[in-house]
């Protein structure tokens, strides 16, 4: 079963580097709202930084014209423009709403109970405090709201296996150890002639072999899955891919428990050992009998010791 990088992060102790970004792995229709919202906040930032550039040339002014207008009125100029973020501004609108329209104030979406702040169920959220809602329902989301059930499970996981030893993998990399690897450039032509084995009147060069390399190659996600699980037992592949496994994916001739049917290999499906990453294949006629013949293998045989 696959976890979240979210996951990874609180057993490696690195819960505190939680953000907005992380919220995908965990709720990924909550982060499509909150990163317009987070858009919002980079568009307010980038609107005051132009205001404070406004005020510091209108201060530069002042000082060059010292004679022209009195101190008071340079100042009374530079905080007629500190207000030049208008929370009616269309870049700051959310669906053509003004943020204090949205009715929103500082409590857990979904969790009217849970106050993100001291008195949070009585204070709105404006343009003005956006940046610090985002922040706090991503961190009571991903770290605080969650803080004394994963604690019990990092205590519980350390006193079997020490997560000292764990410190030296990124959050990616222990996902890779603990689920295997999922990625599709592994499944390539020169993978798998370096790392599968033949045997029993199989060779690398064999026809047989060549079109099952042919058809693994140009498997979809689903049916890179299916035919791990029905090969090997396991729908992903171990951390390096197929020249990883042990013991390695070995292909080998089938012929029939009856040898008057020897002379018709379309006849029969393609049968496994899982416990020895072991394919014994029948030497077909085509390609296409092949493929047919393996989908309805990996279809009707891999949760069963029927093949």
């Amino acid at each position: 079963m696959p976890f979240s990088v979210v996951f990874y992060k609180w057993i490696l102790g690195q819960e505190e580097t939680l953000n907005l970004e992380n919220l995908i792995h965990v709720d990924a229709d909550l982060y499509e709202q909150f990163k317009k919202l987070q858009t919002i906040v980079n568009i307010r930032n980038r609107l005051m930084i132009q205001c404070d550039a406004s005020n510091q040339q209108i201060l530069n002014r002042s000082n060059n014209k010292k004679n022209c207008k009195s101190k008071d009125d340079s100042q009374t100029e530079i905080l007629a423009n500190t207000n030049l973020v208008d929370e009616n501004d269309e870049r700051l609108l959310l669906d053509g709403c003004k943020i204090s329209d949205l009715s929103l104030v500082f409590t857990l979406p979904g969790h009217p109970n849970i106050e993100l702040r001291k008195g949070g169920k009585d204070c709105l959220v404006t343009i003005e405090n956006l940046d610090q809602y985002i922040n706090l329902v991503a961190y009571w989301t991903l770290v605080e709201g969650v803080r004394r059930q994963l604690e019990s499970f990092r205590d519980g996981f350390n006193s079997i296996f020490p997560i000292q030893h764990l410190k030296c993998f990124y959050p990616d990399e222990l996902h890779q150890v603990f689920c295997g690897s999922g990625s599709t450039e592994l499944w390539d032509l020169k993978v798998l002639l370096e790392s599968t084995r033949c045997d029993h009147g199989y060779n690398l060069n064999s026809r047989a072999v060549k079109w099952l390399f042919e058809i693994m190659i140009n498997f979809e996600i689903d049916e890179q899955r299916a035919f791990l699980q029905f090969v090997t037992g396991s729908p992903r592949l171990p951390v390096g891919g197929f020249r990883m496994l042990h013991p390695p994916l070995t292909i080998v001739r089938k012929t029939a428990e009856n040898s008057s049917d020897n002379s018709n290999p379309d006849s029969f499906l393609p049968s496994v050992m899982t416990c020895v990453n072991y394919l014994k294949l029948p030497d077909y006629t085509s390609k296409e009998i092949m493929k047919a013949k393996l989908t309805t293998a990996i279809r009707d045989g891999q949760y069963a010791f029927l093949l």
